[in-house]
């Protein structure tokens, strides 16, 4: 439903956040997603499990929860 795109699954905010201008680009989508999921890494201290629970939730639902959010789709 955010309309996220590409092998990523990036949405279009997200993608221009890291330079993607199209997310149907395969080069374009996996760079500014792994660099996306590489500031996760650090933003949560190398925790996997949070990084990836932020790709899929947003890293603000997982500050806002303090943990993984109590989403079904990101659990």
């Amino acid at each position: 439903p955010k309309g996220a795109r590409g092998l990523m699954q990036l949405i279009p905010e997200t993608g221009a956040r890291y330079g993607a201008t199209n997310l149907l680009d395969p080069r374009q989508n996996i760079d500014a997603g792994t660099r996306y999921l590489k500031d996760l890494m650090g933003m949560f201290g190398n925790d996997m499990r949070l990084a990836l629970a932020a790709y899929n939730a947003g890293e603000g639902a997982v500050i806002r929860y303090g943990n993984i959010p109590p989403y079904q789709e990101t659990r």
